[in-house]
């Protein structure tokens, strides 16, 4: 049965569901690389946007599973989609001159990802956010950012547009006071990670005091004053990348989840890295090694029986062996979500 199961495993994850992955990797790279497997069950260790995520894209032939279905984001429950809506909505009203778009971070329900394709829109991550951002802009096209504020407005930074032409959308939907039509490229919605909203610029501070010399690379869902102080910003994919190049003896603080630093620590043992605050995601902790083996148990029982032999469908997982464990997405929902994905996949490939 094992190669009929492909377990794809974020970053954030704990050690020991990290050395059982088949894939570990970024948001990103496991919503394209997950879903092309070719194994029949595709088992997503991470919260639940990802594995909605590898659902819309997978094959009908492919069965996606999440072994905890409590495992949530915080920051995709800020915006839901008719909020999103509304919201895109009054910024159309308002800049009745200029075309807005909505480009939406991973971590997002899949009805707001469906609201993003029919808006013609794109999904981004932290890893690949610019080039999305410059190919509406090169479009003249505004953006609505959601729902995650702070990776909008440090990537704006990090591509030259000024504080002036960016403006943040506060959660009760209201438009920032004295901003007039055509002033703001990116309208950056109110959201955050509370694993990163935590770390501070003091925090870079005292770092830099207890070790002269060293590096801060930080992950740009921390707050912009954080990112303004730090030596650079990246993704998960990224921060590894730049660890990974790093000279032996080199010395690192790393500003993101605290699991992913402590494995930077064991994988590159003649670098010094260190969190510059011990910060964690406690719905990716939800996902242990004894609900993944709950969820591949589930997996046995359901090739044991009769179901198993017939086409699969939502109605039908809902009643098998596999029962919470399978992730179903809505079929009004899909082919507008993997349309945004897909723009996702093609923008970025196109800008390499």
């Amino acid at each position: 049965m094992r190669d009929s199961v492909f377990i794809a495993v974020h970053h954030y994850q704990d050690e020991n569901i990290v050395a059982r992955g088949d894939l570990v990797a970024d948001s990103y790279r496991l919503a394209v690389e997950a879903a092309r497997s070719p194994a029949k069950y595709v088992v997503v260790c991470g919260v639940r946007f990802m594995a909605e995520s590898v659902a819309t894209l997978a094959r009908p032939d492919q069965i996606v599973l999440h072994p905890e279905p409590d495992a949530g984001c915080p920051m995709a429950d800020m915006i839901d989609a008719d909020t999103a809506a509304r919201t895109l909505a009054l910024l159309r009203e308002f800049e009745q001159d200029s075309e807005i778009v909505p480009v939406t971070y991973m971590n997002s329900s899949n009805a707001v990802k469906a609201l993003t394709g029919r808006e013609g829109g794109a999904i981004c991550t932290s890893g690949n956010a610019r080039p999305i951002l410059a190919h509406f802009f090169s479009r003249r096209k505004r953006v609505f950012f959601l729902p995650d504020a702070n990776l909008g407005l440090n990537t704006a930074r990090a591509m030259g547009i000024p504080e002036g032409a960016t403006a943040r959308i506060s959660r009760d939907g209201a438009l920032p006071g004295g901003l007039v039509p055509g002033a703001a490229k990116l309208f950056a919605w109110d959201g955050y990670c509370p694993v990163h909203k935590v770390m501070t610029a003091g925090d870079v501070s005292l770092f830099r005091g207890a070790h002269p010399g060293a590096k801060v690379i930080v992950h740009p869902e921390c707050v912009p004053e954080v990112a303004s102080v730090s030596d650079g910003t990246g993704s998960t994919e990224g921060l590894l990348k730049t660890l990974a190049a790093a000279p032996a003896g080199s010395v690192w603080g790393v500003g993101t989840e605290i699991q992913f630093v402590e494995r930077m620590k064991a994988t590159f043992p003649d670098r010094a890295i260190y969190p510059i605050r011990a910060s964690s995601c406690a719905n990716m902790a939800k996902v242990t090694e004894a609900n993944l083996e709950k969820a591949l148990e589930a997996i046995r029982a359901y090739e044991a029986s009769d179901a198993a032999r017939q086409p699969p469908n939502a109605a039908r997982l809902a009643e098998t062996a596999l029962g919470n464990f399978a992730v179903a997405v809505r079929d009004d929902e899909r082919a507008d979500a993997a349309r945004a994905l897909e723009a996702m996949v093609r923008i970025t490939e196109g800008a390499k």
